[in-house]
């Protein structure tokens, strides 16, 4: 049986993957080939890809140098984002053997390296000094970024209509079963050569999410790649360099809406007729909880009808002394233990937490002293990252900042998760947005939502629309009308 390996990157890390993956031929000469790759988000190409990949490496095998440069905009901020990669296959299977990656956007860098040793897989992080080792099992896919063999024979060759393979997900790090469907043939020319591609659509497991691919049926090769999150990325020409403009993931995250209300946060009640697709899908107990109602259909990812929103405000009512939380059923139990992206384990982040809740016996105080913690401490940004990341950096954007309060509060021994869904803003003068919050749970008040980000440390104000609890390290929100009914405010 073939064995096909891929890097488990770091989440911070897991949009370069993604955005990069594509490396159609150019030219060769002497073993040596070079690629122009086009990234376009949202219809603008904002960025491009310069690969050379030697077919005539260290101890025969193939390297891939990558250097990537993506400019755009988000929540009015300039961002440059520079990117080099190395990558080390085995001619024979496609293997990557060895990898290396290097991030650098404004002050923050990220670096680590992979290297195959058998059937484990050895990950080392260059910016914490931290490393592991992961098991890969029999029979576990893990492709490279530039040639998808398997893909190649079973439905290039093949006539294969529909696979399920065993693969590993860059994006939670976890081996799942992926689902890929032949869409058909196409002979697609791209930058003067007419390739015969195969069409495959792939589907996340975890999320739902699909991204479509043109695989080359004599390489390998993937040609092109289109997503739902907006992205595209396709081969091209050295005249990419001067025809990038910038991005803008304000177009992506955002849709203006009819109203504008100047007073965000003493919002009490609004009343939306939204139409929207999210990934991944949301179920009826999703959008109907305390302080939201829905009516409407919920056709796959789509979401269409009216959200009613009235978030009350909490003032403690009967909230539970700490020691409540050590007899709480396993529904809620499992809100206060460490998983991936919540270290609440983290040595640093017990520390923080104690000191912070020093003395404190009432839940909903503790609560409070730690919302308001991070809102002081955590400067807002467009930077991901788990709970860890986002402390020792100082800064994250929404959904980092909910990941470190759920992190501190499951450390003071509150239950606390991540909840997405989109907020009213005045971008564009009047809009929602994709947005992460939390959810505190308090006993017989039930889940009380909260909101760091926004400085609403013990509140959220009706703006907030709810479409689950966060699961998954991808979420997609493509709007196509948010319209206001009515609303209310203080």
């Amino acid at each position: 049986m073939r064995r096909y390996y891929r890097n488990k990157n770091y989440y911070s890390i897991i949009l370069v993957i993604f955005f990069f993956s594509n490396f159609p031929l150019l030219f060769a000469q002497d073993g040596i080939s070079k690629y122009f790759i086009g990234i376009e988000l949202n219809g603008v190409l904002c960025g491009y890809s310069e690969v050379l990949v030697n077919n005539k490496g260290v101890n025969d095998c193939i390297e891939i140098d990558q250097k990537t440069y993506i400019s755009f905009e988000a929540l009015g901020r300039d961002i440059n984002q520079k990117q080099a990669f190395t990558y080390h296959l085995d001619p024979e299977t496609g293997n990557f053997i060895y990898h290396d990656s290097y991030m650098e956007q404004g002050v923050n860098k990220i670096s680590a390296s992979m290297t195959v040793i058998e059937d484990t897989l050895r990950i080392d992080s260059h910016s914490n000094n931290g490393s592991e080792n992961v098991f890969i099992p029999d029979n576990t896919i893990l492709p490279n970024t530039m040639f998808f063999p398997y893909l190649k024979e079973d439905f290039g060759r093949g006539g294969a209509i529909a696979m399920t393979y065993r693969v590993f997900n860059v994006r939670n790090g976890k081996v799942q079963d992926f689902e890929y469907k032949k869409i058909g043939d196409e002979d697609l020319e791209l930058n003067g050569k007419t390739y015969n591609a195969v069409i495959i659509s792939e589907s996340d497991p975890d999320t739902g999410l699909k991204t479509t691919y043109w695989i080359d049926t004599e390489s390998g090769l993937r040609l092109k790649t289109e997503s739902q999150n907006n992205m595209r990325m396709y081969l091209t020409d050295l005249s990419v360099v001067s025809r990038i403009k910038k991005g803008s993931w304000d177009d992506v995250f955002f849709i203006r809406t009819n109203k504008s209300i100047e007073h965000i946060r003493a919002i009490t009640s609004m009343r939306v007729n939204a139409s929207l697709e999210v990934i991944p899908a949301c179920s009826l107990d999703d959008l109907n909880v305390t302080g939201q109602l829905f009516e409407g259909e919920l056709a796959d990812n789509w979401i269409s009808g009216v959200f009613e929103v009235k978030h009350k405000r909490y003032y403690g009512q009967y909230a539970p002394e700490l020691d409540y939380y050590k007899k709480v059923s396993e529904e809620i139990a499992i809100y206060l233990v460490p998983e991936d992206m919540i270290e609440s384990n983290d040595s640093q982040i017990n520390t923080i937490a104690n000191e912070v809740i020093a003395g404190e016996t009432n839940s909903w105080k503790a609560v409070k002293h730690l919302s308001e913690w991070v809102a002081e401490n955590i400067d807002g940004s467009v930077n991901g990252g788990s709970a860890r990341e986002t402390l020792e950096r100082g800064n994250g954007a929404c959904g980092s900042q909910s990941l470190l309060m759920a992190a501190l509060c499951r450390a003071a021994g509150i239950p606390a998760r991540v909840v997405w869904g989109c907020m009213y803003t005045l971008v564009d003068g009047g809009s929602f947005g994709h947005h992460g919050w939390n959810e505190v749970y308090m006993g017989e008040a039930g889940w009380i939502p909260v909101d760091v980000t926004s400085h609403e440390t013990d509140y959220v104000d009706s703006g907030h629309i709810r479409l689950g609890v966060l699961k998954t390290k991808v979420t997609v929100i493509n709007f196509r009308e948010m319209e206001i009914l009515d609303y209310r405010t203080r």
